[in-house]
């Protein structure tokens, strides 16, 4: 999936922050939608966007750094207005490769709707 986490963070105090879920790589139609109800974004630049909210699976708070491309190059049409996410989440959550992030959770979202 490209793209790359930033900094990212929990929050005990949401309603399902840490929820006892197992790492596994899923997706589901209502992710989407739940993640955009309370979700920020915000476009860094022409090639940056930061997204903050909570997984829709875990609860967790995060934030994710989108980034489409490595390297720069002539911009070429315009710019993309769906974005891979993905849960980048510090919890724990058993099952979980040493070298990932989150729960497993991703989904697709329309920067419109934020």
């Amino acid at each position: 999936m490209p793209g790359e986490s930033a900094s990212t963070s929990t929050d005990a105090d949401h309603p399902t922050a840490g929820r006892r879920v197992s790492y596994r790589e899923t997706t589901a139609d209502h992710y989407a939608r739940d993640f955009i109800q309370e979700a920020q974004a915000l476009c860094v630049d022409d090639e940056t966007t930061v997204l903050s909210g909570s997984c829709p699976r875990c609860g967790c708070s995060f934030t994710f750094t989108y980034r489409p491309r490595a390297f720069r190059s002539p911009r070429r049409g315009p710019r993309a207005r769906e974005i891979p996410v993905m849960c980048t989440c510090t919890t724990e959550h058993e099952g979980r490769p040493a070298d990932e992030e989150g729960c497993g959770a991703h989904w697709n979202v329309r920067l419109e709707n934020l």
